[in-house]
């Protein structure tokens, strides 16, 4: 069995911002690179124009469709309208991201693997080249890693994360700081299926600052958190994992 507990360091930290740093490296030498082409191919003026109105249209499609229907990925409508715990925590007026799978596993086998989740612990089970420095979330149920508690953190990165606020054994988890909460619930759902929900809010400064930062990592947030969803959800659908199956090792596949 993976444990990750070994491999929480200040190296760890480095090495994940060095990822991250090369990865808004490589697109904005991408973006020079087509702004360059477009100069020598249409002139200085026309190039300009041309790479201007083209962000202009795909920054109007992301805020008008894309940026919508990703804040809510996977969420029926009663589930983004609804109350969650934690959002008390915050101001009514927070900007919120709901978020949900469908899990064909009980909830018992469900809760397990969100109290593993973070650095230094069972990992994000997303892309952990990028999040995890590297070394691969724990893909089994380890009994050490099922402590977690009030004051504890879930670090992205060492020293660094919510600190959990409350826990609710088989139905959620909240976590957060002055600023932001983050609930992850479970729910029984009427086909006999489990609802794994998670919820992100933010009361942080309405200024140009913000938007910008938002507009830079909202994307990303959402490929890693849809990412993370399905890999709990493979994980705990496994009959190796659930408590009602015999025990079976199997192959995870998450895209």
């Amino acid at each position: 069995m993976r444990t990750l507990a070994a491999f929480t360091s200040k190296g760890g930290t480095m090495r994940t911002m060095r990822r991250v740093g090369l990865i808004l490296a490589g697109v904005l030498l991408a973006c020079a690179a087509v702004l360059a082409l477009l100069i020598v191919w249409l002139g200085p003026v026309g190039g300009i124009l041309t790479i201007c109105a083209v962000a202009g249209v795909v920054i109007g499609v992301y805020l008008a469709w894309i940026g919508p229907w990703q804040r809510r990925w996977g969420a029926s409508d009663g589930e983004v309208e609804r109350g969650m715990p934690g959002d008390e925590l915050l101001p009514a007026d927070a900007a919120s991201t709901t978020r949900a799978i469908s899990v064909d596993a009980a909830p018992e086998d469900v809760f397990p693997w969100l109290l593993q989740i973070g650095y230094g612990r069972g990992g994000w089970y997303s892309y952990d080249w990028i999040d995890n420095d590297g070394r691969p979330s724990v893909d089994r149920i380890d009994p050490a890693l099922q402590r977690l508690s009030v004051g504890d953190g879930i670090e992205m990165l060492p020293g660094f994360g919510p600190v959990v606020r409350e826990i609710v054994a088989g139905r959620h988890i909240v976590s957060g700081g002055e600023t932001d909460s983050w609930c992850l619930q479970i729910e029984p759902a009427d086909d006999g299926t489990t609802r794994l929900i998670s919820r992100w809010r933010q009361d942080w400064p309405r200024n140009l600052a913000t938007r910008l930062w938002v507009a830079i990592v909202d994307p990303g947030a959402f490929i890693m958190e849809r990412k993370m969803l399905r890999t709990i959800k493979a994980l705990a659908e496994r009959p190796a994992d659930r408590k009602d199956a015999a025990p079976r090792r199997g192959a995870v596949s998450t895209s």
